[in-house]
């Protein structure tokens, strides 16, 4: 939450720098491949939800699904777990 320091009479805010963060699970490859496709779904019910919004009617091809990520985070938040867990699979020798 921001913080109000008072400089000269008026109030400044200040926000603190955003930090990553991570998190550290452990699966077994069912329940594994199980979440990614969970995750796969949630990716692709959220991109088509606005892959079609007038918001990104003009944007030029090549662009929107990048743009769509840094507008909704939480679906570049899925993007990034996703790819990560298919890293760990193949890993593993699992077909993902």
């Amino acid at each position: 939450m921001p913080a109000c320091e008072r400089v000269g009479g008026s109030c400044a805010l200040t926000v603190a720098p955003m930090t990553h963060v991570s998190i550290q699970i452990s699966l077994d490859p069912a329940q594994a491949e199980a979440y990614l496709r969970w995750l796969t779904s949630q990716y692709e019910q959220l991109m088509a939800a606005c892959w079609y919004d007038d918001r990104y009617r003009y944007t030029p091809t090549g662009f929107r699904a990048p743009k769509i990520l840094a507008d909704h985070p939480h679906i570049a938040g899925i993007n990034r777990t996703a790819r990560e867990l298919v890293k760990q699979l193949r890993q593993q020798g699992v077909r993902a």
